[in-house]
């Protein structure tokens, strides 16, 4: 196999193992949303700073774990595009 064969072919793993973990960390986001929810609405009307500020570090993550999987999506349409080029 080529140079160029092998990196395609490991540019298309790359973009079938971030599609896989994509599609993991987004079934755990939806289950992590509904745990962040929950918290919220039990504790989420008590007058405590620290309650709040848990609150707003769950919902912080919850953003990162959006942002992760939009951008493991983005790089496994690339590296499959890539692939289809090459």
């Amino acid at each position: 196999m080529s140079q160029l064969g092998q990196v395609r072919s490991q540019v298309v793993s790359i973009g079938s193992d971030a599609k896989s973990t994509a599609a993991g960390l987004s079934a755990f986001r939806t289950k992590f949303s509904q745990a962040v929810g929950q918290v919220q609405a039990t504790i989420g009307g008590t007058a405590t700073g620290v309650d709040r500020q848990m609150i707003a570090t769950l919902q912080a993550a919850e953003k990162q774990l959006e942002s992760a999987v939009a951008a493991l999506q983005q790089a496994s349409q690339a590296a499959n595009d890539w692939a289809a080029r090459a």
